[in-house]
């Protein structure tokens, strides 16, 4: 009996130190990662478009990158911006904490050990009493199976909505970019305009000495200078302001330098080959409506998985006793259950949440693709208009406007107009060439709207059947 006895006093710890191994093995260790301000400040301060190659693995860019050497077009600023981008770089750490939740939804509970120990007795003295039991959760009916369906619903909505995020950075960095375009473009006109104005002014100064002019027109003139003078440095500042804005868009700092490849007309435009009915059609398949599709899917996972839990839990496993009355050890060994009564909680308040839930899910789904078909059909529209407007200037507008002060400077220097007749033909001329700019620049704003309204490239509605 003694050694019965010292070989499970002997086997009590031994038990106990490998339920505690086993409970510690495969265990993380916490890494400790402060976050320095200052280190962080000086990181984004060095960052350059040499880290667009280093960078791109993370940003899932896998083919090789195009020749920057020559400056970045649209299409480059887009890449650069889908790499370099900080917002996007923590939008896509979202992946692992979607992976983490489907791995936890596909684990099994671990199982209980209780143990009780009486090791005293007063009255007989030297009895003890040893009880333990080992128990395992029976889950119940589908809802590990629901808790999985859940989190791979979520980890498809995450997914989507990074691709969201990522077109949307992407679109908001082309739109700079062409914000930059049209700033410098205005600024060009500005600067044929000042050459223009010098040699009208040069003109009547020389018309003056010889008695054919007048002081007033000579004063229209000056006026005319100083104030596209005035323009001007106007303009260059806008285009500062539109070039910092680029490279914030980019996740450059403000002071990186930025080689832009402008075309020789960068705001041609062209004539396009899809029907607004094909661009409202294809809106389902956008990212921020699929991330929305994943999150109905997600709050019905949610949703099994609470009327699963309506049912009382239940764990069950083998349990013994080990009694000594002071001479004899002894031992039962059994089985235990232990299970829920649900008398009063049937998880109903659970199920009514995600009932809810699933119907709040299902009419953001409803007000996403509203809202996306309208605005999709409103960039369609606003496009079109402007491109009968261009039309329309194209082949009456600019024609009449330049045919207007070629007469005038004609009849300027046969004597028949004043110099005053002239500088308002050149005002009206100067006035038409803005109004044909900015829409040209409205046009293509309107381009970029509807292709960030539609969530892709209006080329692959051209070219291809929408796709998921």
């Amino acid at each position: 009996m003694m050694n019965i006895r010292n070989h499970t006093r002997r086997l009590i710890p031994l038990c106990l130190i490998a339920v505690a191994w086993m409970g510690c093995a495969g265990c993380a260790r916490y890494q400790r990662a402060p976050l320095d301000p200052l280190a962080v400040q000086q990181r984004l301060q060095q960052v350059a478009l040499a880290d667009l190659v280093p960078d791109s693995s993370s940003a899932g860019v896998t083919e090789k990158l195009p020749d920057i050497s020559n400056g970045l077009g649209p299409d480059e600023v887009g890449l650069a911006a889908l790499i370099l981008n900080p917002t996007l770089k923590a939008k896509r750490l979202e992946k692992g904490v979607a992976a983490g939740q489907l791995i936890n939804a596909g684990l099994y509970p671990n199982p209980t050990l209780d143990t009780k120990s009486l090791l005293t007795s007063q009255k007989p003295t030297g009895r003890k009493s040893l009880e333990a039991s080992f128990t395992f959760e029976i889950l119940r009916w589908q809802e590990r199976s629901a808790e999985k369906e859940a989190k791979k619903a979520n980890a498809e909505a995450v997914h989507f909505e990074i691709l969201a995020e990522e077109w949307k950075t992407v679109s908001e960095a082309r739109a700079a970019y062409w914000n930059t375009v049209a700033a410098g473009e205005k600024l060009r006109l500005n600067q044929e305009e000042s050459a223009l104005s010098v040699r009208l002014l040069e003109g009547i100064q020389s018309r003056l000495r010889l008695g054919a002019a007048t002081a007033l027109d000579q004063n229209l003139a000056d006026l005319q200078t100083a104030k596209l003078k005035a323009e001007s440095q106007k303009l260059k500042s806008d285009a500062a302001t539109s070039e910092r804005a680029l490279k914030k868009s980019i996740g450059l700092p403000y002071d990186a330098e930025l080689k832009l490849r402008i075309g020789e007309n960068p705001l041609a435009h062209h004539a396009h080959g899809w029907k607004i009915s094909d661009l409202i059609s294809s809106v389902t398949h956008s990212a921020p409506l699929k991330a929305a599709e994943w999150r109905y899917s997600v709050s019905e996972g949610e949703l099994r998985a609470a009327i699963a839990r309506q049912y009382p839990g239940l764990r069950v496993g083998p349990s013994g006793t080990f009694d000594f009355d002071g001479h004899i050890w002894s031992s039962l060994m059994g089985f235990v259950a232990t299970i829920d009564v649900p008398l009063f909680n049937h998880n109903q308040g659970e199920v009514k949440e995600k009932l809810a839930a699933r119907d709040v899910a299902r009419a953001e789904y409803i007000s996403k693709l509203h809202e996306s078909q309208a605005a999709v059909a409103d960039a369609a529209e606003q496009v079109e208009s402007i491109e009968q407007r261009m039309v329309s200037q194209e082949a009456e507008l600019l024609p009449k406007a330049q045919q207007s002060i070629q007469l005038t400077e004609k009849s300027y220097k046969a004597g028949d107009v004043s110099g005053y007749e002239l500088i308002t033909a050149q005002s009206m001329l100067i006035e038409v060439r803005r109004t044909y700019l900015d829409t040209l620049i409205e046009h293509r704003q309107a381009l970029e709207s509807l292709e960030a309204a539609l969530g892709r490239r209006l080329e692959d509605i051209q070219t291809q059947e929408p796709k998921p």
